[in-house]
């Protein structure tokens, strides 16, 4: 053992980018024994850091993790951010290497959500060969090494893992399990881990169980990992777990995730982890993705969903961004097998309103929201709140003077207004200060439900606009939907996407609702809705499709000038 080693010479360490070295490639040791299949051999061959901290390690104490929190509530937000520092620094020591900076807060919030228990489904979305693999496997090992320790220091917090972390990992094939599982065994078996190991603050062994599956387990802490598949001819119902990782999550079975996998956490609160690449069907694993970006957009919500593509990668490793290149030429940028392999794209065009493509390409990357506008008239549409839902106003720029052959106007989206939780009385004030700022001709209130009323109290409120109340009959609506979609296939409407935008939350639950919308047809009518699943919307779809309805038939008013006969 090497001496003179304290935590913080590491833990000041671990977060400092700036010190990484981006011309290092990380090699596996070719004495090591990996059960990899080929497609996954060379899985982060080139993706992770090969810093080499081995020299600097020695005996690590209790007094290293408290040093800092004596006067800190263990319960209390600073402390678990605290101990979540330490744990990552922990984790450089006993891999022998340092997580990328787009890898790390994957597994910070991995750490995060099983230290505090709160059950969360974490989901993680990457470009192939990048490293998620290696995140997850390195993150078990560590909690599967720390935590029982730490569960002695911190009772109160941690106490449920003094008999050891017990962690499930699933894939859809037995190969696929392999991968992983091995990765994460070689983590704890290295010469490096098993130094760390043979600390006496530690003092522990790895070890098989007997049985059919494979497992592994730390004889003293009573740490273990268990490997399984999601086949849907696998008996995998028996067990109970703290932490739960589906891998390649996207080719799993929805009814074997849902009825077998998900319930081996109810007793313990586990958190799930499903990882994962694009494919070109809806999914449990597609569906947890946008259900944790729809709860992003809220503003005390955790983030949980994480996604890296080959760019994120390729700052710090040249040599997949050299392999990249050369699958550029091979297959093509635009191909499919490139836009799911590598971009995170998700090729689900049919069903889908519009896709994340179309919006991208829609999106005015110059344009900020325009809070004021006076220059042209601009029409509005409103959807009134029902129940959960909020009300939304957008305010749309139209071209006026220059529309298209077949009397297509230019639109582009100039702003939004959100309103959650205010009775009526104050939404309308709350709307006329809004429109307030702009030249309103036209405004277009749906008139489902409450919308009658809004529209009839609105007419008194905004008396040099044209206050319309928009029917929601499934005709109506139709035509209404079939007036957007063309606009969008002719390329007639943008909406901002200035940087500084997209990071708005109003933006964010434009986008995400515009990207969940999905078309449904009931006879002969075109119907745009949002999907039946929790947290989904479709406010900011109804209100646009209400705005742009209004240039179907209205035209701006011309005044024509001409000579008096009488002077």
């Amino acid at each position: 053992m090497r001496e003179d080693f304290e935590f913080n010479d590491f833990e000041e360490e671990d977060d400092s980018s700036s010190d990484f070295d981006m011309e290092s490639v990380y090699e596996y040791d070719d004495d090591e024994e990996e059960e990899f299949d080929d497609e996954e051999d060379f899985e982060d061959d080139f993706d992770s850091d090969d810093s080499d901290d081995s020299d600097d390690f020695t005996p690590l104490h209790e007094e290293d993790f408290e040093e800092e929190d004596d006067e800190l509530d263990e319960l209390s937000r600073e402390f678990v951010n605290s101990l979540v520092d330490k744990i990552m620094s922990f984790m450089k020591l006993l891999v022998g290497h340092d997580l990328h900076p787009y890898q790390k807060p994957l597994a910070r919030r991995i750490i995060e959500s099983v230290i505090i228990n709160d059950g969360e489904e974490v989901t993680a979305l990457a470009s192939r060969q990048s490293g998620k693999s290696e995140t997850v496997a390195d993150t078990v090992a560590t909690l599967m090494v720390i935590l029982p320790r730490l569960a002695k220091m911190y009772p109160d917090l941690l106490g449920k893992f003094g008999d050891g972390i017990w962690v499930g990992m699933f894939a859809p094939v037995q190969a696929q399990a392999e991968t992983l599982y091995a990765r994460t065994v070689s983590r704890l078996t290295s010469e490096q881990a098993l130094e760390v190991l043979g600390d006496p603050e530690i003092d522990d062994t790895t070890a098989k169980s007997p049985g059919v599956t494979r497992n592994i387990r730390l004889k003293n802490s009573g740490s273990s990992l268990m490997m399984m598949t999601a086949n849907p001819r696998a008996k995998i119902e028996s067990k109970s777990f703290h932490l739960i990782i589906i891998d390649e999550c996207q080719e799993a079975d929805d009814f074997i995730v849902s009825k077998s996998i998900a319930p081996m956490g109810a007793y313990y609160n586990a958190t799930l982890v499903k990882t994962g690449t694009p494919t070109t069907h809806k999914n449990n694993f597609y569906r947890s993705i946008q259900f944790n970006k729809r709860r992003q957009t809220g503003r005390t919500s955790k983030q949980n969903h994480f996604q890296w593509d080959w760019k994120d990668v390729a700052k710090f490793n040249p040599n997949y961004e050299k392999f990249i290149k050369k699958e550029m030429l091979r297959i093509g940028e635009d191909s499919d097998e490139f836009q799911l392999s590598y971009n995170c794209k998700w090729l689900l065009e049919r069903g889908m309103f519009v896709t994340g493509s179309v919006m991208d390409d829609l999106g005015d990357t110059s344009q900020e929201i325009q809070k004021s506008y006076h220059m042209s008239p601009v029409v509005v549409g409103i959807d009134p709140a029902r129940k959960m839902d909020s009300t939304v106003v957008t305010v749309v720029w139209v071209d006026w003077d220059r529309p298209d052959e077949f009397g297509y106007y230019d639109h582009r989206v100039l702003n939004w207004l959100e309103i959650q939780g205010d009775d009526w009385e104050e939404q309308y004030f709350q709307i006329v200060n809004f429109l307030g700022n702009y030249d309103v001709y036209a405004v277009a209130v749906d008139a489902n439900g409450v919308g009658d009323a809004v529209a009839q109290r609105l007419k008194m409120l905004l008396p040099r606009a044209e206050v319309m109340s928009i029917t929601s009959s499934p005709t109506e609506q139709s035509k209404r939907w079939k007036h957007l979609q063309a606009l969008i296939q002719r390329q007639l409407i943008s909406w901002p996407a200035h940087a500084k935008t997209r990071r708005l939350r109003i933006w964010k639950r434009f986008y995400q609702q515009m990207t969940d919308a999905e078309v449904q047809y009931k006879g002969p009518n075109f119907l745009v809705a949002a999907p039946e699943e929790a947290h989904a919307h479709d406010d900011f779809v109804d209100s646009l499709a209400l705005a742009c309805s209004l240039t179907q038939e209205l035209v701006m008013p011309t005044v024509e000038v001409s000579s008096s006969p009488f002077f």
